[in-house]
């Protein structure tokens, strides 16, 4: 199992200077507004992924009136004693400095890969209400979670939009660019395709336990006519891209169809059935990512008590529980969840400090 045992916090936010040692299942972190709740769940998320869920600039985590930011923890692989790892995260204004076992890395995947982490916070409705980048992006995240060769793919297919949009600005366009880019957009959606069907199957296993209300759908929509093919869609909009100056059909505009009993699920569904599905969704990526690595993950609920009701906030609790998968919640009061679910230890936050409760 992967868990992270100690966590140590300087100079993010409101937080002056952290400590925890959380369980390895369900951690509550609960204190009034601004008292730093969320705070730590960015700590957590940045630790991992080098940003926060919240979406601000990086240097926006630094305290005010200070220079930098520092996360460090101890993260735990396997067994108890078998395998930990300390990985620490410093971020000035200019810099992002990253250690691993007391050396320098310069990649965040692998922190990322020491410590998994999904969050799900307010704004985690963006993926059923909001457009089609947010689909794309959690789908992708699926892929460098479920497939090894995803990371490669997405990267080099980047890279050749990004000189085929050069190209265009240019008003050129050069044969071998083209072919270039035709194979590596088939090679990208072909591995989100593959994804799609690992995380539809995961959702299906799910789906019964945390979403009983209809039946979910999901369908990858390519970014160009369905009844072509890429490379007729761009012959068919050369002018378009030409008078663009831009890459018009490819997956970089790709969607992610989510619907209720055949009907799209943000025109449909009431906001309770958005918020759980939304959870079902990231729940099922945590599953896809312990069937295919054998390995728990981390994840982080902002304000769960406000974003679910009662039946749901149960559902969710007793996945976890039995899941192994290590959680933070964050919530106004420490008694928010009782009687729900299983509650493996209790923090309180007050002033951008943090305290066991017994």
């Amino acid at each position: 199992m992967t868990r992270l045992t100690e966590l140590h916090v300087e100079r993010l936010r409101n937080l002056q200077s952290v400590d925890l040692e959380p369980a390895g299942g369900i951690n509550l972190i609960s204190g009034p507004n601004g008292s730093g709740k969320t705070s730590l769940l960015e700590a957590i998320h940045t630790l991992s992924l080098g940003r926060s869920f919240r979406g601000n600039q990086p240097a926006e985590l630094i305290r005010h009136g200070t220079g930098d930011l520092l996360v460090r923890a101890r993260v735990q692989e396997g067994a108890p004693g078998q395998r930990e790892h300390r990985i620490a995260l410093q971020r000035d204004r200019k810099a992002l400095h990253l250690r691993i076992d007391g050396e320098n890395v310069t990649r965040l995947s692998e922190l990322a890969r020491l410590l998994p982490v999904l969050a799900l916070h307010p704004q985690s409705d963006d993926l059923v209400l909001g457009s089609p980048d947010h689909r794309r992006r959690f789908l992708d995240r699926v892929g460098f979670y479920a497939l090894p060769e995803f990371f490669d793919r997405h990267r080099e297919f980047l890279k050749v939009l990004r000189q085929r949009n050069a190209l265009l600005r240019r008003r050129k366009r050069e044969a071998i660019w083209e072919a270039l880019y035709i194979r590596n957009a088939d090679r990208l959606e072909s591995a989100r395709r593959e994804v799609l069907r690992h995380l539809i199957e995961r959702v299906e296993a799910l789906a019964p336990a945390l979403f009983p209300q209809g039946v979910l759908s999901l369908r990858y929509l390519p970014g160009y006519r369905q009844d072509l093919d890429l490379a007729t869609a761009i012959e068919q909009g050369r002018e378009r891209e030409t008078e663009m100056q831009s890459t018009l059909f490819g997956p970089h505009r790709a969607d992610l169809k989510i619907a209720i009993d055949d009907q799209e699920a943000r025109h449909v569904a009431s906001r309770g059935q958005i918020k759980m599905l939304v959870t079902l969704l990231h729940l099922a990526v945590l599953d896809l990512w312990q069937k295919a690595r054998g390995e728990t993950a981390v994840i982080l609920f902002d304000d769960l008590a406000s974003e679910l009701d009662h039946d749901n906030r149960r559902r969710v609790l007793d996945f976890l529980t039995t899941s192994g998968h290590q959680a933070f919640i964050s919530v106004i009061a420490a008694d928010a969840l009782d009687d729900e679910g299983r509650i493996d230890a209790r923090f309180a936050l007050a002033d951008g400090q943090v305290r066991k409760m017994v």
